[in-house]
């Protein structure tokens, strides 16, 4: 299988194409950027691979949440080419996303926060089942980091962007944090296409049409306007 995988719900523009024996990475800390750098970096890759678009099987895309902005981009760029390439796409949770990076680390308890400005974060926590997969423990939600009454087990691992902001906490939760943080701050495409494929798999992600996929903001007020697709 054929996988692009994309993510620019951050600062960085991820980007991966994963094929059946190997795989071309861009993974770059280009804030801002991402309109202006996202298809010519896909297309670079894909002359690197020797790939055609329309060789594509599946297209990934990280689909919040996120950065408005990043979070649109992605999911515009991911239907642009899944029409133009006429194959489907599987939107990953950003959030699970790094979930999926931390069990690779052996990790089973894991919380991810990342960083949704205006004193809030992006927030789930995850158990890994016995297939190895990042399942919710409760909900995505945004919210402040004060409002997260429940209290991290001895095991949980802390990943994402949120947890290195200086937004207010509780006295035990900000010292759970130090101990128990993760490097890795920002979703990364490979980590989703590897996730991909694993739900595939499992027969847990279904792909849908590009003129379907939408994204996910959390914030309320946020709202997502169709527009002209990328490369349509």
């Amino acid at each position: 299988m054929n996988i692009l995988s994309i993510d620019t719900t951050a600062d960085v523009c991820s980007i991966a194409l994963v094929l059946e024996s190997k795989h071309f990475v861009f993974h770059e800390h280009r804030p801002r950027e991402h309109a202006q750098i996202l298809l010519p970096e896909i297309e670079k890759l894909l002359l690197l691979a020797e790939l055609r678009a329309d060789e594509l099987d599946l297209i990934v895309f990280g689909r919040g949440p996120g950065s408005f902005t990043g979070v649109r981009i992605a999911t515009g760029v991911a239907q642009g080419l899944g029409l133009a390439a006429q194959c489907p796409l599987a939107p990953i949770s950003t959030l699970q996303s790094l979930a999926w990076s931390a069990a690779q680390m052996g990790h089973t308890d894991i919380w991810v926060a990342l960083d949704a400005r205006m004193a809030e974060v992006y927030f789930a926590p995850y158990r890994v089942n016995t297939a190895g997969i990042p399942e919710l423990a409760s909900a995505e939600r945004v919210t402040s980091l004060v409002n997260i009454e429940t209290l991290p087990g001895p095991s949980t691992v802390f990943i994402g962007s949120g947890w290195a902001t200086d937004y207010a906490t509780s006295a035990l939760l900000s010292q759970r944090v130090q101990q128990g943080v993760l490097a890795q701050q920002l979703p990364s495409a490979l980590a989703s296409a590897q996730l991909a494929k694993v739900l595939l798999a499992q027969e847990l992600l279904v792909p849908v049409a590009p003129e379907l996929a939408q994204p996910v903001y959390l914030r309320n007020q946020v709202t997502w306007t169709q527009k002209p697709k990328v490369g349509a």
